[in-house]
């Protein structure tokens, strides 16, 4: 795969500036305006993400704006309108007609649930001239087809057979059975038979597939359905960190075995409940705000956090696989000369890569290759093997 590297427009605001710093007074530039807007869950079940992604999108917009930039000799800022999804896909329709409509956004952040997608989707389609940038399992429909579509994490095959299944099976040699938690929704549907195929290839038989509600809070009636002397560990497949605990706590009061292997959930529910299980894992996409893995990873969770006021404990990866992608967007107009030729800062952004907080790329078709790892937490210790990326 052929490479092009783009620089950081934003690693020194995230790593070097103070709060203050950051937070001049914006450059002028009246004569380029680009229009960025965001669909996030802000409230309801899905805003423990949702919020973490909005304040990502708003932070680096700041850091663009403090910092400035041009594009084809014009001085530029950024304007910035997010929209509440309210973890509801039915609102997605709306939000995305009145940022494409009503605000004029050309680039769009978001939807962060699947469901919302093909609205968001059809309506930047019709537009012509947005870009969609999402990091939902949704985006698999849309990624790699020539259209200005781009997903924020790499894809689930990637994610699945290429990388974090086996690395899980070679971690816990010890699991030879599983069963699978997923949620009853078309991307849970989907999701299913995916990863058990991978676990086969990988050695590990699902004995069973229990799908629930994702509104679900009261789990010990899917948990109990499953037979504890026929797995060796369970997989949560989809959904998000309150409800990832729920299943473990029911599970562990059921008696099933306490090794846990989870997708899509962050190492919070496991570093709660350590001294209750054999065995947690979990997949990063982009850092793991618990696990940084260098001194400007370290130094971003610290501004990030002080900056909303938040501990780092509560700190999701979305602002990981956020905040960057304002920084490559940027250096891709500047590459490709323009801030309102969608088409042309598309291909600015295949085959590019990014080196901010963390590393970002995109094959030559626009498909994610960022690096992934995979989380392990045993005996109250903690390891991250690294997979993926180019």
């Amino acid at each position: 795969m052929s490479t092009k590297t783009i620089g950081s427009a934003l690693t020194a605001a995230a790593v070097l500036c103070s709060v203050a710093a950051c937070s001049a007074e914006t450059p002028a530039g009246d004569d380029c305006v680009v229009r960025i807007g965001s669909i996030f869950s802000q409230t309801g079940a899905a805003s423990v993400f949702g919020v973490d992604g909005e304040r990502a999108i708003a932070l680096a917009v700041e850091d663009v704006n403090a910092e400035g930039f041009e594009v084809d000799g014009r001085q530029c800022t950024v304007e910035y309108r997010a929209e509440d999804l309210a973890s509801d896909p039915t609102n997605a329709a709306a939000l995305a007609q009145d940022l494409v409509n009503g605000f004029g956004a050309q680039y769009i952040f978001g939807p962060d649930m699947a469901a919302a997608v093909p609205p968001v989707a059809t309506a930047v389609q019709r537009s012509g001239t947005t870009m969609l940038l999402s990091v939902s399992t949704g985006m698999d429909d849309y990624t790699g087809q020539g259209e200005p579509f781009f997903r924020l994490s790499p894809p689930d095959g990637a994610m699945v057979s290429e990388g974090y299944i086996p690395a899980v099976a070679a971690e816990l040699d010890g699991v030879e059975s599983i069963a699978v938690l997923m949620n009853d929704d078309e991307t849970g549907r989907q999701l299913a038979p995916v990863y058990a195929e991978a676990f086969a290839e990988a050695g590990i038989e699902t004995v069973r597939t229990e799908y629930y509600d994702p509104g679900s809070t009261n789990f010990s009636p899917i948990v109990r359905r499953i037979d504890r002397d026929s797995v060796d560990a369970l997989f949560i497949g989809y959904n998000n960190d309150g409800s990832a605990a729920a299943i473990m706590d029911a599970a562990l009061e059921a008696g099933l075995p306490g090794t846990f292997i989870t997708r899509g959930i962050s190492a919070q529910p496991g570093v709660d409940r350590a001294d209750q299980l054999d065995a947690y894992t979990w997949l990063i996409l982009g850092a793991d705000p618990l696990y940084p893995a260098d001194e400007a990873q370290s130094a971003f969770v610290e501004r990030f956090t002080e900056h909303f006021g938040i501990e780092a404990e509560r700190m999701t990866y979305f602002p990981f696989v956020h905040y960057d992608y304002v920084g490559m967007l940027v250096q891709a107009m500047q590459e490709a000369g323009t801030t309102t030729d969608v088409e042309k800062v598309s291909e600015a952004l295949r085959g590019a890569a990014y080196e901010g907080v963390v590393q970002l790329s995109f094959d030559d078709d626009g498909i994610n290759t960022s690096p992934m790892a995979a989380g392990f937490l045993r005996d109250g210790d903690s390891e991250v093997v690294l997979f993926g990326g180019n």
